[in-house]
């Protein structure tokens, strides 16, 4: 792809940027990549001797992920605007194309690159399978692509930096926690609140009752639930513990159930998808300011 193989634009995120900053402050940044290195070598240790389950690893990693990932696309359009660089652009032989996947291409090596860099942590936690270790990778780059996609097209609307953060991280805290506990709360003074969040979802023996689960989630509100990452990291737990059909029916029934809705991937398609669309309204806002 033309587009990313001989765009200048992408080269400068991803290098020339990183390497000013580092002749500009030496010390500064120096200091922070071993600070962080310290950090999670110990955080690694940490979690492989305390022999840490999936949901606690994909917590942590989920959590790093919503703090990271604004921060690597937040600024890439406003910062533009703020040194009243935009319009040099125009002087560039860069085309739409060419400037929208230069920024959106760096954010985006930059999230599989954290994913990546959560992958010890990830491969080695216990009571776990196949299946959950590439949901817990689906998953959490799924939402690092969602993450910087609204980034980068609220860095392109809302043209300051400080309005991209704080729209950023105040939505993360209500989609991810306010709304969640709202639609628990409400549905608790209801009796058919336990069957909605995890009766409904034993009661699935089959991939034809999966699809009607999910259709029956998004009528129903329940939806804001399921497809929030850190309820999948919740439930992937479910599905990585041993089988024990003689002790525990009900509990099966409900990890057979996970795997049936196969947990996690659609979680991460649903991501994506959102993420797609983020990413196609912020091409289509540059194609239509930029003409080339």
């Amino acid at each position: 792809m033309r587009a990313l193989r001989e765009n200048p634009l992408l080269r400068y995120h991803l290098l020339g940027a990183t390497r000013h900053r580092w002749r500009r402050q030496p010390w500064l940044y120096g200091a922070a990549v071993l600070g962080i290195g310290l950090v999670y070598l110990l955080v690694l240790q940490l979690t492989v001797f305390s022999e840490a389950s999936i949901y606690a690893t994909l917590w942590l990693t989920l959590f790093v992920m919503c703090i990271a990932a604004p921060l690597m696309a937040y600024n890439l359009f406003s910062l533009e605007y703020e040194k009243q660089t935009w319009e040099s652009l125009a002087l560039t032989r860069l085309t739409a194309r060419e400037i929208f996947w230069g920024k959106y291409g760096a954010a985006l090596t930059r999230v599989a690159l954290t994913t990546l860099l959560f992958a010890p942590f990830i491969l080695t936690t216990h009571h776990t399978n196949g299946y959950v270790i590439a949901a817990s990778f689906a998953t959490l780059f799924g939402w690092g692509t969602l993450l910087i996609s609204v980034s980068l097209w609220l860095s392109f609307k809302l043209k300051r930096t400080l309005n991209t953060a704080a729209t950023l991280y105040a939505g993360q805290v209500i989609v991810l926690w306010l709304l969640p506990m709202l639609y628990t709360m409400v549905i608790s003074l209801n009796y058919v609140s336990s069957y909605v969040l995890r009766d409904l979802i034993s009661s699935v023996q089959s991939y034809t009752e999966a699809f009607g689960t999910w259709l029956f989630a998004l009528f129903n509100g329940a939806f804001i639930v399921y497809a929030n990452p850190f309820t999948v990291a919740t439930e992937l737990e479910h599905m990585g513990e041993p089988i024990t059909y003689w002790r525990d029916t009900p509990h099966t029934l409900y990890r057979e159930g996970l795997y049936f809705m196969l947990w996690g991937f659609v979680q991460s398609i649903f991501y994506l998808g959102l993420a797609a669309l983020f990413a196609g309204l912020t091409y289509r806002g540059i194609k239509i300011s930029w003409r080339k």
